[in-house]
């Protein structure tokens, strides 16, 4: 017998193949890949008109997603941090956002004008709060972490977003309430915009967070960043960011292309077997995802293949539909190599299932089916590699996704909750949540 959920998490997985959705490379939740190829190509048929009335520089990428570019301002923070955006503080003579800086509308510069350092005020040395995967969210339209609130642009949707290194941010945004075109940003330490990354594409962090692979939507230039948002490499390819580690650079390719391994020091490279979505911290092992059509549906599938030798034997490979715990589509490697973490369904292309599995066997550790499923929308796997953080779709039933959470979920299912459950506006199967936790 089926509970509600496995039910809803059936239903879903139907509207997905229905909807014929495709996995790319990026480090991302397959649903995040899935809506930023979409908003390409709906990019791609106002890029004429843009040129006509926006000047061909920075300023062409915020005002396609934003309206004004950025100017200088304060970031805003709280002794506290609210439970629901109606607590949300809401002095306004300046506002961090993840484009940026914006100060009010009577304040902003013309669009020609470039985006300026950054001046914001940084608490004394040794007082700074630092953000860390483990502390950081995004609530709404601002970035927390312990009692410092980062505040965006008003309306800004934070679609996923990473922890660098030192402290700063790679985000990944759209605005709610304008054009649907994504823009990918890394901020400083302080929520000051440090590089714009371009529209509608994707990205990997290093697992130290010291470099940032990415690739935007109109460009087929792949390039590597490090965590201050300097220029380290980059490279013509139309490959897809896959992941990084060090000095590598994984860029996924299909079969016709494979994939590629680039060393951004020394600019060599090798190849690889097609549907590189994922590298070991040790670059040992990768993952790989792919779809098989079948008479039924497409059957989702993934392997891990051996780095260190020349001919990167396959080490596990699965093959699973429907309710099969071996529908998985890995994502990421966890801290020490140990899991794969990924999704095992879509409900189209916005709330999904989290699934663990043991690396050394493709043994399903949580996730698949019975009471081992979790579903939200982004998570990441702790570094304790036993507890997992998830944005949690705590609704009853699941489909329409009316409600959210943050919750800290062992790998046996014991969860407690990190931050208040919140409604979601307007419940359906393609609400966006309100929380979102890092990679």
């Amino acid at each position: 017998m089926t509970t509600p959920d496995q039910e809803n998490e059936l239903q879903a997985l139907l509207r997905q193949h229905a909807g014929g959705i495709e996995v790319s490379g990026d480090f991302a939740p397959v649903a995040i890949a899935r809506r930023r190829r979409d908003r390409r190509n709906r990019a791609v048929l106002g890029a004429a008109a843009a040129v006509a009335v926006i000047a061909v520089a920075v300023p062409t990428v915020w005002s396609a997603g934003r309206g004004t570019p950025p100017v200088p301002a304060l970031t805003t923070s709280s002794t506290s941090v609210p439970s629901s955006p109606s607590s949300v503080p809401t002095q306004t003579p300046s506002v961090t956002t993840g484009t940026g800086t914006v100060a009010p509308p009577t304040s902003a510069p013309p669009l020609t004008s470039a985006p300026p350092t950054a001046t914001g005020t940084i608490p004394p040395s040794g007082t700074a709060q630092v953000a860390t995967r483990g502390t950081a969210y995004a609530l709404d339209d601002t970035i927390r972490f312990g009692d410092k609130v980062f505040r965006l642009q008003k309306g800004t949707a934070v679609e996923t977003f990473a922890v660098l290194g030192n402290g700063g941010f790679v985000v990944a945004s759209h605005m709610s309430d304008g054009p649907s075109q994504s823009i990918m940003e890394i901020l400083s330490p302080g929520g000051r915009l440090v590089t714009s990354l371009g529209v509608s594409g994707t990205y990997a962090v290093s697992p130290d967070g010291s470099r940032v692979l990415a690739k935007s939507g109109d460009s087929d230039t792949v390039v590597v960043y490090a965590a201050d948002g300097s220029k380290v490499a980059q490279r013509t390819d139309d490959r897809e960011p896959g992941a990084i580690v060090g000095d590598l650079a994984y860029l996924t390719g299909d079969t016709t292309t494979g994939s590629l391994e680039w060393d951004v020091a020394t600019g060599t490279s090798r190849k690889l077997p097609a549907h590189v979505v994922a590298v070991s911290p040790d670059r040992s092992r990768a993952a790989l995802q792919w779809f098989v059509a079948t008479d039924a549906m497409d059957e989702a599938c993934w392997a891990v293949v051996d780095l260190t030798r020349s001919t990167f034997p396959k080490t596990v490979e699965r093959c699973g539909a429907g309710q099969n715990p071996t529908m998985f589509m890995p994502t990421a490697f966890s801290s020490r190599g140990t899991y794969l973490v990924g999704s095992h369904y879509l409900d189209g292309g916005f709330w999904f299932s989290a699934g663990v599995v043991r690396v050394s066997d493709g043994t399903v550790v949580l996730g698949g089916t019975g009471d081992r499923v979790v579903s939200g929308w982004t998570w990441h796997l702790g570094d304790d590699e036993s507890t997992l953080v998830i944005s949690r779709n705590t609704s009853k039933p699941l489909t329409p996704a009316a409600r959210n959470t943050v919750q800290r979920c062992t790998l046996a299912m014991d969860c407690s909750v990190l931050h208040p459950e919140i409604g979601l506006s307007n419940p359906s199967s393609f609400t966006e949540p309100r929380y979102v936790v890092p990679r």
